[in-house]
């Protein structure tokens, strides 16, 4: 849409901090108050629409968007969101390893066993691991412990996680990321072991080279977003 103020500023609330735009206090789509839960978050939603050009691309402001979402979204859907996440730790990316190529065997097992170990140790939560595609099931207590520890996150850092949980298919890469273990590179990395694997070996077309771009982008962004909670 076409840009409809001149400048953004951040104000200070009773209950946290807005962005005003030309003395508007910024709504989330579904019309609530728009508080971030710090100064820092608020201070980049705030360069984010000063970045805007003549028009107002909100794919260009994903810190705003993921705002938005954990107000109106994560906020009113934690059971559903939280239940979901469970699932995916059932299923699990790092637990379902090749039993070949030897190469790529090993590569899984270097690369994401330790995070499953630093999962283990650090919150308790041991995901068994299996080779080829046959499901698994893994343990209600250890899944029971896993939403446990959901339960007690606030909003805005289950928005980043669920993001980054469901881009890398893996709630075990999302808890390194958010325990400071991984970076985004290296939870890039983690998530697309596999795929990545294949391009070495086949080279990679430009619809497979977009959807990567713009998957990495998105948890570029989810990881920036729990780093300035």
């Amino acid at each position: 849409m076409k840009r409809f103020y001149k400048a953004a500023i951040l104000v200070t609330h009773e209950a946290g901090y807005l962005v005003e735009l030309d003395g508007r206090e910024v709504k989330t789509p579904e019309k609530r108050l728009n508080l971030s839960p710090n100064k820092a978050m608020a201070e980049a939603i705030c360069q984010e629409w000063n970045d805007q050009g003549d028009k107002v691309d909100p794919n260009s402001m994903p810190i705003a968007k993921l705002q938005n979402t954990a107000i109106d979204r994560v906020e009113t859907r934690r059971t559903d969101l939280i239940d979901e996440l469970v699932k995916y730790a059932g299923t699990d990316l790092l637990c379902y390893r090749a039993e070949f190529p030897d190469d790529l065997a090993k590569r899984q097992a270097d690369i994401w066993q330790p995070l499953l170990d630093w999962v283990a140790k650090t919150h308790q939560v041991s995901l068994k691991v299996t080779t080829g595609i046959l499901h698994i099931s893994q343990d209600s207590a250890q899944l029971a412990r896993l939403k446990t520890f959901l339960q007690g996150m606030d909003s805005f850092r289950l928005a980043a996680f669920y993001n980054i949980t469901t881009l890398c298919g893996s709630v075990s890469v999302g808890l390194n990321v958010l325990g400071g273990n991984l970076t985004a590179e290296q939870a890039w990395e983690a998530a697309e072991l596999d795929e990545n694997y294949q391009i070495e070996q086949w080279g990679i077309d430009d619809e497979a080279k977009i959807r990567q771009d713009n998957m990495k982008t998105e948890l570029n962004a989810a990881v920036r977003f729990l780093a300035l909670l």
